[in-house]
């Protein structure tokens, strides 16, 4: 079995492609070996930048209990993907500060009626993947197996028991405890993860997404298994949940199988609409004193939900700042001509509510001043000048190219459909994708990212050794040291 722990969003790997030749073993045909069919260097130009069409057919419908099922049937490989998610991530904690983690750490822990080591030997015995994870959004719930019937059934209806009759025993509270302490220490022990700690609470205040997904070491000393109980009841309902089928199975056996594991839950209620998210009001520049040579710095504002119509012009000026690594504007700036990082990166993180925008990188203590100074100024000329056009096609064709490959597997498919289905995105998502992009223009670009971020307005936080006094390091910035 695979545990998959407090991650923050639904990420899914590439597949490589795999090329089959032709039939008796013969070699496909192409530039080189077939010179009956010599192709001059535009058709090659011109046949490398053609991209693909995807097309993921889908079939979406809501039980008798209200939970919401998304199918699509690929008949390629005997396999079945399923998903369970539930608006049950940290966002749904209240005032208890880990338990949507605690939860789904603990569902394969055992049932009312099967010990830990049955569930394990129940998935194994049908050579099922079972996997349960936590982010601030959302819990999710997975298990691939081969797709006939016996194996399937086998398979979803333990699924079913685990997420609707966990058992939350004391002893494995205990154990999940110590792991849970174990996981925070690391993390506060680390220059980044206090940086990324501080943002979210700072970015955030008293918005539910400041909450870090592993909870804080208060909390999780005073929880006890009823207060898992009582978070599980309420958000592992049909109501507030989407269930996603993806593989070799037909309608009417993915009707069954949704209203087994429909059954199985509460029926319960939808979660609430989470508050807005307040943009900062002012700019705000904290630093944590850490023993570390590295300084941590993680600077951004609130960005955009998952519905917002900048969406994709965002995606490809964020392309282009600091999105995809090496040949960004960020990492020539900062790694290639100066040698002030080793590696930089920026995103939009898009949620329910509107998800953090942020750069993120560690550089040396006596280089924090002026790696951050040129941060903000490379992003306020981008901001305001915006790149070129030729840039944002280069974009564009990166992004259409790599699209393909992020949808080649029934576990990659499953994963969007997770996303379309939870943030109630249009069924064609997938298949319009790159014509999405294919529309973003140059102005599109320039005007999203004007929108969307005030390089004057920012939250900037550093964890590590001071080079100098804050005054001298930043004069003209509003400064705090933080704990």
């Amino acid at each position: 079995m695979q545990r998959l722990l407090m991650g923050v969003g639904l990420s899914t790997a590439l597949a490589l492609p795999v090329w089959a030749g032709p039939e008796h073993g013969g070699v496909s045909p192409g530039p080189l070996t077939a010179l009956t069919r010599l192709q001059s260097a535009p058709a090659l130009l011109a046949e490398r930048d053609q991209t693909p069409a995807v097309h993921v057919a889908l079939k979406r419908w809501t039980t008798a209990e209200g939970l919401r099922v998304l199918w699509s049937r690929n008949t390629q490989l005997p396999l079945l993907d399923v998903r369970v998610v539930f608006d049950a991530g940290a966002a749904r904690e209240g005032e208890h500060a880990g338990v949507a983690a605690a939860v789904s750490s603990l569902l394969e822990e055992g049932t009312t009626t099967r010990s830990a080591q049955q569930v394990a030997e129940g998935f194994e015995e049908v050579g099922a993947q079972f996997s349960a994870a936590s982010y601030r959004d959302m819990a999710l719930v997975s298990v691939r197996v081969m797709s006939d019937a016996a194996r399937r059934d086998a398979a979803t209806a333990l699924l079913s028991e685990v997420i609707s009759a966990p058992r939350f025993a004391d002893k494995d509270w205990q154990r999940m405890q110590e792991s849970m302490r174990l996981s925070l220490r690391q993390r506060l022990q680390s220059p980044a993860g206090r940086a990324g700690q501080s943002f979210y609470q700072l970015l955030y205040g008293a918005h539910p997404y400041a909450r870090m997904p592993g909870g804080d070491i208060d909390s999780i000393n005073a929880m006890t298994p009823a207060d898992l109980q009582a978070f599980h009841q309420r958000y592992y309902t049909a109501q507030n949940g989407v269930l996603v089928l993806v593989g070799d199975i037909s309608r009417a056996d993915a009707e069954a199988l949704a209203e087994r594991v429909s059954q199985a839950l509460p029926v319960g209620e939808k979660a609430p609409a989470l508050p807005a998210v307040k943009p900062l009001a002012k700019p705000e520049r904290v630093h944590q004193v850490f023993p570390s040579e590295q300084v941590s710095v993680v600077m951004g504002a609130v960005g955009i939900s998952r519905g917002d119509t900048d969406y994709f012009a965002l995606m490809v000026g964020n392309e282009l700042l600091g999105g995809s690594g090496f040949g960004t504007l960020l990492t020539r700036e900062l790694r290639e001509k100066r040698g002030l990082t080793y590696s930089v990166t920026s995103r939009f993180i898009p949620m329910r509510a509107a998800g953090p925008f942020q750069i993120s990188f560690s550089t040396r203590h006596d280089q924090a001043a002026e790696a951050l100074s040129l941060t903000r100024q490379l992003l306020s000329d981008f901001v305001r000048q915006g790149p070129s056009e030729a840039d944002v096609s280069a974009a564009k064709a990166n992004l259409s190219q790599a699209f393909p490959r992020s949808v080649a597997s029934n576990a990659q498919v499953a994963s969007f459909l997770a996303m379309i289905g939870f943030y109630e995105l249009p069924d064609r998502f997938i298949d319009d994708y790159i014509g999405q992009l294919a529309a973003v223009d140059l102005a599109h670009v320039r005007a999203a990212m004007s929108r969307h971020i005030q390089p004057e307005r920012l939250l900037v936080v550093t964890v590590g050794r001071l080079a100098a006094s804050p005054e001298a390091a930043e004069k003209g910035n509003r400064w705090r040291l933080s704990k």
